[in-house]
């Protein structure tokens, strides 16, 4: 069914078109045209698409083989994801709508001081770093080993206290000291942590180091998935995901001690001082 929105564009597109006949400008044809097939698009997608999709979705969920039913949906369920995201970072122009809908920033943000030197390990794309040079007044170095990433960075978040490092913690660390290390979803993606952390803060001498990770029990599927035999991290790229006792021994293994710890969208956010 074509909603009021998706009829309006129909009447203006064939306005259009009917008014280049009219005066005989060719230039209009191609909008017009181009609009009008648009929103023909949308009506297929509607009823050519989505309803035999759900209709094939309740045909899977319906399976006699009840175990193979909740596989297959899961599946399904984490394919949808991965597309989320993908559409979620285009949304934003190139930056995922978390940054902006979680707040994350704030907790970092709110916890370095201004003139302080950072360290973004991880720093990924340099959204919250580019943040805590503008809203923190810090002086930030990120570090991250994919090209692509720092080539968005380094075109989208220009400043000149912000500086962006082709390399992999702790091999390729600056050798620099500073007040802050920020490991925002990082540790979940090393293998030997508590090395890293032990590595970082002897190198950096930080009075603080802020940490960001994903949580293991986000959901109840996550039981369920691991029941079933599938991946349950939240990203295959996972070594570990977890609890607050887990975050607090991998800390204390590095010689650190958990200040300050917060349960929330999934996540903690935590903050650790030498010991």
């Amino acid at each position: 069914m074509l909603t009021a929105r998706g009829r309006l564009a129909l009447l203006l597109a064939a306005g259009m078109y009917v008014a280049a006949w009219a005066l005989g400008t060719r230039e209009a044809y191609a909008p017009a045209v181009g609009l009008a097939l648009a929103v023909l698009a949308a009506v297929v997608y509607v009823r050519l698409v989505r309803g035999p999709f759900r209709f094939w979705l309740s045909v899977v969920a319906a399976d006699p083989d009840r175990r193979r039913a909740v596989r297959e949906l899961l599946e399904l369920e984490a394919e949808t994801r991965r597309q989320l995201d993908a559409a979620a970072i285009r949304l934003d122009d190139g930056v995922h709508a978390k940054h902006r809908l979680t707040a994350y920033h704030d907790f970092f943000v709110e916890r370095v001081r201004e003139g302080e030197r950072v360290l973004d390990v991880g720093c990924g794309k340099g959204e919250l770093a580019h943040d805590l040079v503008v809203r923190a007044g810090a002086e930030v170095v990120g570090i991250d080993n994919d090209p692509h990433h720092l080539a968005f960075a380094r075109e989208r978040f220009r400043h000149e206290r912000l500086r962006f490092v082709d390399g992999t913690a702790p091999a390729d660390l600056p050798g620099e000291r500073f007040d802050v290390v920020v490991l925002s979803n990082v540790l979940e993606h090393v293998e030997d942590r508590p090395r890293l952390l032990r590595e970082l803060v002897a190198s950096a001498e930080p009075r603080v180091v802020l940490i960001r990770v994903p949580v293991l029990a986000r959901d109840w599927t996550v039981p369920l998935r691991r029941e079933l035999g599938l991946d349950y991290f939240s990203d295959p790229g996972h070594f570990v995901e977890y609890d607050e006792a887990g975050l607090r021994d991998e800390v204390a293994a590095a010689g650190l001690r958990v200040t300050e710890l917060r349960l929330v969208w999934g996540e903690i956010w935590a903050a650790a001082a030498p010991a």
